[in-house]
């Protein structure tokens, strides 16, 4: 009887123990779990890996470099989705008839090293930045910006500026004046205190050899906990051969295996085209000073071949006003320039040339030879390119360098041709400035001296009204067409591939100034 009773409460304990053990297991989506999962690093592959080193002046500036920025530091404003939302200011008001913005500030926000955010900190940057100028934002519209209290800041402009919530209050990365007051070299500042701000993640190791970037969580954001506590961006040589094996849980992708990666589960996402693929002409040297020129090259180009053979297909052919047809500020009275091989040719015989025997000569005789220059990235889109412009009948001689090697001759005025690219064409139309007139990112820039330009991108700029900024910005279009400083090719179709441990959307005229990438930080973050 008693050995009974023992076998009994035995077989209570054991049950009781399973039962324990099972209430202690967690069930999906449950508190247990979602901390497991935040736990886990949250990976992002990219095929060039480095961008350089993520502070406000060390960043590559490029969309991808002020990107790894961004997740450290933080704006006034920032955009989702559906557009402007606040950052560190909470709201904002605008006086049209002084010109003035006015941002009530979050008083609930601290640097990564725990000092208080305050107005001090935004009246810093602004002057920071007019004495070290950032390739980001250029703040010369900005006539004064002045502290009305300790949270309150007032930013007055010298002139009706459409753009200054896009272009400035969203994109100048706001800095910490106590670890920025006595930095004399921005460019050559490094380290962890060039690393402290007020963004949803901290910088926890940099590999310029690897690229890789490394962040931790930043615990006390003021819009929310955020999602992953470990989010790493690492170099790839294969994305879908690492997301296959789980080796990350973001890229981007080739079409070729939007299909595959599909079927396996994952999310396959593309956005709009606000990426472009230019031909950039130094229109500085002759005969590519003429715009007859420039003319006959751009109907020497089959653009509908270059998408169909270097993008498979997936992409929609240039527009010459350089602004993405799916852009809500595409002008749609802007004519192609079609392929047409025979009238190129009349245009140049107009000119003093002559062809025969499928040779472009001058007057004196001699065959024209030009060279064009391109990186590997592009390599194929130069064959096509370099072949059509051969078959006008003249000498090419194609090259193939480094990213930065190209980006500096274009800098340089040191090219005939080059093949190069940049994101930004579906934001702002003011963006459009720094892609063709002026010094601005003069590696992606056409640098067109051209009153009638100037005058047009200027009037855009005023123009406060959406539907007359339309049309000055229709006018811009149809200028840069005429004149062709450079010749957008195409526009290609990007695909990125997840897992959906987050998720990511693309964001209204694209992040920052139009960077057309699904990572905006926001996703990242559990707002409450």
């Amino acid at each position: 009887m008693i050995r009974r009773a023992a076998f009994f409460l035995a077989l209570f304990v054991l049950l009781l123990s399973v039962l324990v053990a099972c209430t202690n297991d967690p069930s999906p989506g449950s508190p247990q779990e979602d901390s497991a999962a935040n736990a886990e690093p949250y990976i992002i592959g990219d095929r060039q890996g480095d961008w350089g080193y993520p502070s406000p002046y060390s960043a590559y500036p490029r969309g991808p470099g002020y990107l790894r920025m961004y997740y450290i530091f933080d704006t006034l404003i920032w955009k989702d989705d559906s557009g402007f939302v606040g950052a560190l200011a909470e709201e904002y008001n605008f006086d049209p008839e002084n010109l003035s913005y006015t941002f009530n500030l979050r008083e609930d926000v601290t640097w990564h090293d725990g000092t208080a955010f305050s107005a001090d900190d935004v009246i810093f940057t602004f002057n920071y930045l007019r004495e070290h100028p950032m390739p980001v934002a250029d703040i010369s519209i900005i006539e004064e910006v002045s502290k009305l209290d300790q949270y309150t800041v007032k930013i007055t402009l010298e002139r009706p500026y459409a753009a200054f919530l896009n272009n400035l209050a969203g994109v100048v990365p706001v800095l910490p004046e106590h670890t920025w007051s006595g930095v004399e070299q921005p460019e050559e500042f490094a380290g962890p205190e060039a690393v402290i701000g007020t963004g949803p993640y901290r910088l926890k190791n940099y590999s310029r050899e690897q690229g890789r970037y490394h962040y931790q969580a930043f615990p006390d954001y003021y819009l929310g906990t955020p999602l992953v506590d470990e989010l790493l961006m690492i170099k790839v040589g294969d994305p879908q051969m690492a997301l296959q094996s789980g080796d990350v849980d973001f890229a981007q992708i080739e079409p070729e295996a939007v299909e595959i990666l599909e079927q396996k589960g994952f999310l396959v996402e593309s956005g709009t085209h606000d990426w472009c693929l230019k031909l950039m002409i130094n229109h500085r040297e002759e005969p590519l000073s003429k715009v007859e020129f420039r003319r006959s090259l751009a109907l020497a180009i089959d653009l509908d071949e270059l998408v169909a053979r270097a993008l498979r297909g997936h992409g929609l052919p240039g527009s010459p006003g350089l602004v993405s047809p799916d852009s809500r500020w595409y002008c749609r009275e802007i004519a192609p320039y079609g392929f047409n091989h025979r009238e190129a040719v009349e245009k140049l015989e107009t000119m003093g040339y002559s062809f025969s025997d499928g040779i472009l000569k001058d007057e004196a005789g001699e065959q024209l030879s030009l060279e064009l220059i391109t990186h590997a990235d592009f390599a194929r889109e130069a064959e096509i390119v370099g072949r059509q412009l051969s078959e006008l009948g003249i000498d090419l001689n194609v090259r193939s360098m480094e990213r930065s090697v190209v980006d500096s001759y274009i800098r340089n005025w040191d090219f005939d041709l080059a093949i190069s690219g940049h994101g930004a064409v579906g934001g702002d139309p003011e963006t459009l400035q720094r892609f063709m007139v002026g010094e601005a990112s003069p590696h992606l820039n056409a640098r067109y001296q051209d009153e009638k330009l100037i005058e047009a991108l200027k009037h855009q700029s005023r123009a406060l009204d959406e539907d007359a900024r339309g049309k000055a910005v229709c006018e811009v279009q149809r200028l840069h067409a005429e004149a062709v400083p450079a010749y957008p090719l195409y526009y290609p179709t990007w695909y990125y591939a997840h897992n959906e441990r987050v998720e990511w959307f693309f964001t209204k005229d694209g992040i920052g100034t139009g960077t057309p990438i699904p990572l905006n930080k926001l996703a990242l973050v559990e707002q409450e």
